[in-house]
This record gives C-alpha cells, sequence and structure tokens, in this order.
C-alpha cells in the first residue's frame, strides 16, 4: 500500500474508534430468503454473472513462466491455462475434440506440448490439433476443427481472467482502481503453495457474506480470533462493483503518533473482492485467494477453492510447512465456525423460517455487494441462457 494510502487509513480507524462507529451505508437493505434458495434466482446468476461475466481463473503467480500449464475450473466448467512461449496465457476448454476426456490435469511446467491420455491425441500450447496417432484421416468432419476450443482470456496486474461466454474484455479495465493496493503488495510476485476444495452447505453469496462484514467477529469468533481482531470498527472502500473489507488487528493500538512510522498493512487483515465471487485476501505476510461458485443447480450448496501463496518459493521443508498451516488454521476457523453455522442458516432459510433479512448500515461492504448483484440481474433478459 502507498505510504498516504495507509496513514488515511489509520486516521480514519482511529477517528472511527473514538467516536464509536464504524463505516455505514446509507441505509439498510432488505433482501428476501430467495436470494439464498431460489433454484431460478441460481440460474439467472449463472447465466449472468458466471458465464457472461469475467471470473478470476488463477494469479500470474499460478503460471510464472512459460510453458506453464495449470488445469482448473470455472463454475464446473473445465478450463486450461497455458502460458506460451511468448509469455501471454491463453485459456482452452479442457475436453479433448474426440470424446471430451480431460486433457490436463494439475499443475505442469516446461510444457511442450497438451496430450489427451485416452487416444494420445496431441495439441500445441496454442491449442492446435498436431497429431492423432494411428487415425490418419479418420476424423476429418467438413466445417469441424480439431483444435481445443478457446476461451476468452486476460491477465493484468498479477490476476488472469477468463470470459466462459467468448466475449473479449479488458481484464486492466475490469479491475479498476483497485489495481493501485494489488500491484503495491507485489501480486505478481508471490508463489503458489497448495489448494484446497470443499463444497460448502449454503448459498454461494452466503459463503462471501461472511468474509465482508467483521460484525460478527466478537460473537461467532470470540474464543478464536476475537482477541485478536477488532469487530467495530471496520474500514469499507469501494471500487466501482469491487470492494475492500478491512478488519482491524488490536496490534494498531501499538502504532505511535507520528504519521512517518504508520505502516498500516501488518495491523489488518485485507479482503479484495473481486465481483461477483473471488476473495483476494491479504494476511500479515502471504495471500489467500478464496473462488466460489454454486455446486452444480443446488443453491444451497457452494464450492470453495482456497489458496495460499508466500512471498517467495519456501527454501526447505520447515518453511513449506509453515504454509502449510497457516492455510490449515485458516480453514480450521472457516470450517468450524463461519461455513458450519452458514450451513444452519441455509437449512433455516429454506424451511421458511423468517420472510425477510436484513442487512444494517454497519454492514455497508453487504449491502454494496448484493446491491450490484440486484443490479447485475436486472440488466439482464431473466431467459438469459445458462
Amino acid at each position: 500500500m502507498r505510504t498516504a494510502v495507509q496513514q488515511e487509513l489509520v486516521r480514519r480507524f482511529r477517528k472511527l474508534r473514538d467516536g464509536r462507529t464504524t463505516d455505514l451505508g446509507t441505509s439498510p437493505l432488505v433482501l428476501s430468503p430467495s436470494e439464498y434458495t431460489s433454484v431460478e434466482q441460481l440460474a439467472h446468476e449463472r447465466a449472468v454473472l458466471f458465464r457472461a461475466h469475467p471470473q478470476v481463473a488463477a494469479l500470474t503467480a499460478d503460471l510464472p513462466n512459460p510453458r506453464d500449464v495449470l488445469a482448473t475450473q470455472v463454475d464446473g466448467v473445465p478450463v486450461i491455462l497455458v502460458r506460451g512461449r511468448d509469455g501471454t496465457v491463453r485459456a482452452f476448454l479442457n475436453a479433448c475434440r474426440h470424446r471430451g476426456a480431460p486433457v490436463v490435469e494439475g499443475r505442469r511446467s516446461a510444457a511442450d506440448h497438451l496430450t489427451c491420455p485416452f487416444h494420445a491425441w496431441r495439441y500445441d500450447l496454442e491449442g492446435r490439433s498436431v497429431r492423432q496417432p494411428l487415425a490418419r484421416g479418420c476424423f476429418d468432419v467438413a466445417g469441424r476443427s480439431l483444435d481445443l476450443r478457446s476461451v476468452s482470456c486476460g491477465e493484468a496486474h498479477g490476476v488472469i481472467f477468463v470470459r466462459l461466454d467468448g466475449e473479449e474484455f479488458d481484464a486492466a479495465q475490469f479491475l479498476g482502481d483497485i489495481v493501485d493496493d494489488l500491484d503495491s503488495f507485489g501480486l505478481s510476485g508471490f508463489h503458489h503453495i497448495e489448494t484446497r476444495v470443499a463444497v460448502q452447505h449454503c448459498n454461494w453469496k452466503m459463503v462471501i457474506d461472511t468474509f465482508i462484514e467483521a460484525y460478527h467477529v466478537f460473537s461467532l469468533h470470540r474464543e478464536t480470533i476475537s482477541p485478536l481482531y477488532y469487530s467495530h470498527p471496520m474500514l469499507f472502500d469501494s471500487f466501482g462493483t469491487h470492494s475492500r473489507l478491512i478488519g482491524i488487528r488490536r496490534s494498531i493500538d501499538d502504532l505511535g503518533d507520528d504519521p512517518d512510522e504508520w505502516r498500516f498493512p501488518p495491523h489488518a487483515t485485507i479482503h479484495y473482492l473481486i465481483y461477483p465471487n473471488v476473495l483476494i485476501v491479504h494476511q500479515l505476510d502471504h495471500f489467500e485467494v478464496w473462488r466460489i461458485f454454486p455446486a452444480e443447480d443446488d443453491p444451497g450448496k457452494a464450492v470453495v477453492e482456497t489458496s495460499i501463496y508466500a512471498p517467495e518459493e519456501p527454501p526447505d521443508d520447515r518453511a513449506l510447512k509453515k504454509w502449510h498451516r497457516n492455510l490449515e488454521i485458516v480453514l480450521s476457523v472457516t470450517g468450524d465456525e463461519d461455513f458450519a453455522l452458514c450451513g444452519q442458516t441455509q437449512e433455516g432459510l429454506a424451511s421458511g423460517a423468517v420472510d425477510s433479512l436484513v442487512l444494517g448500515r454497519n454492514e455497508v461492504a453487504l449491502i454494496h455487494f448484493h446491491e450490484h448483484i440486484q443490479k447485475s440481474l436486472r440488466g439482464a433478459p431473466l431467459s438469459a441462457n445458462r
């Protein structure tokens, strides 16, 4: 973070703390439980937010070198990311043009080509079909390409995006002003450590909700992280559809009164919401990335992918174990406390136990998120195909 930004955030925090308040929205927002339980709304969200909208597929740190390859998924669609010999990242559907088998699994470095394990069909790093062994001329169909199907892809400021509907987009323009923060941390220079995937029994938006308000910290996390964090105040800033929510660590009280000595990030956990469904979280000395998707067609389930990135490649097993422990700690707290309660809440909403939900003015990041969801859905036809 730029020094001026850090100083301003410290000033804002102190003013809010001394005034016994927090960043506030202009008014509460009332939501229908159907926002979390409706099959029809979920289908609309997938059409508008996940298929016709840029999606974070990875970080630059996942493919740092030419000829790096990563198999991933975006809303259940299998995708291959390839950094070509020219340094450009390209994206393809991870489905062989023969019988649809996945061409790549996991991560690879120094790849020369992509080969399907089923019948050894081979593709170059630009997705072109170069070999169908023992079958010359057997698969030539007029008007049908044997190349991998490409996916619109863009990379900017350490983040790699794809867009499943094929429309071209400008990744830097999509990120907007939030890039100042991402660049200040040197995001593109971090090193991927580990990724874990789990299915949570709640709506995908409910998973995001729990990350973008600190109001619950004093109560839900009273035995774990509450002694370390302020639940009130918290700092919120919007960047168009994206946003930044900052949970303040109590260690900020140790700062003196000289602004030249203020270093804000060590005293906070900073959540960047890359609209609509990805959180890039700065934690003291590392980053986490949370990619959240609906699970199949069930509004009551979410696929949650959590990755951890270190500032440099671990030099030994001891350093590597440190990062694994960091990931295990955060997954333990969120799994045992946040997501467990989210699952119970989802059951209550599905039962009809409440007829409306209220987001308070002190949950301003939640209001910002849900208002933009509503605006996005209103701007597209309800009959949009998935």
